[in-house]
């Protein structure tokens, strides 16, 4: 006999790799997840760094404004979920709630990175607002790319979530590595921040133009 779903019902058929390889859906996904980690793991190694060099502050303090940016994040990683079920509710297709979203977390964090970079970025009470904003619209992809792999594969959203998790893993590890390096050359974040604004305006170009809310079929 079959597997039965939670209901009674025959469960739907896993989807192949090959098939999830073979979704442009999937590959805005992978991208997404990539550029998305690529920033995370800058920050969360980073941040304390960036305030004791810019701003001259010891370990502790550095981890304290560093501290901030998170909390925000983690708060605006539930109402992102919130605010795409109202919209959902409200009657707007889920493949716009996920592009809306997620461009708006890629396109937000861009810009504030850019002013952050710039020298009007350049005070302490303007850099830890803005990466308080910056963690905080990155939020948004929760209920983005990360949700948006149960929408194409719900009844293989793990191994789809496994190897979308395995490409951002390789993003922190070239992340840290590659802005340790510019860091190590120039002595300044500003390329670090300006790079990684480029590369979430073109996973948002990516998103937007691959994002999509249809189910992959198993065959």
């Amino acid at each position: 006999a079959g597997a039965s779903g939670a209901k009674g019902g025959p469960a739907a058929a896993a989807i192949p790799i090959p098939k999830l390889l073979a979704s442009p859906s999937v590959w805005a996904i992978f991208v997404a997840n990539f550029v998305n980690h690529w920033g995370y793991f800058i920050y969360l190694s980073w941040l304390p760094t960036y305030f004791n060099r810019q701003f001259s502050l010891d370990i502790a303090k550095s981890s304290i404004f560093s501290l901030l940016p998170w909390l925000v994040m983690a708060i605006c990683s539930s109402l992102s979920g919130i605010l795409a079920d109202f919209l959902i509710t409200r009657g707007m297709r889920v493949k716009t709630v996920r592009k809306v979203l997620q461009c708006s977390s890629f396109l937000g964090t861009a810009a504030t990175l850019l002013i952050i970079s710039h020298p009007v970025g350049n005070r302490l009470e303007i850099a830890v607002p803005l990466f308080m904003i910056a963690l905080g619209v990155k939020a948004l992809g929760q209920a983005g790319f990360v949700a948006n792999m149960s929408d194409i594969a719900a009844q293989s959203a793990g191994k789809l979530f496994g190897l979308s998790n395995t490409i951002g893993s390789f993003a922190g590890i070239l992340s840290v590595t590659i802005s340790g390096y510019i860091l190590e050359k120039t002595g300044s974040f500003t390329t670090v921040f300006q790079m990684t604004a480029a590369m979430y305006v073109a996973a948002a170009l990516v998103w937007f133009l691959l994002c999509n809310d249809k189910s992959i079929p198993s065959e």
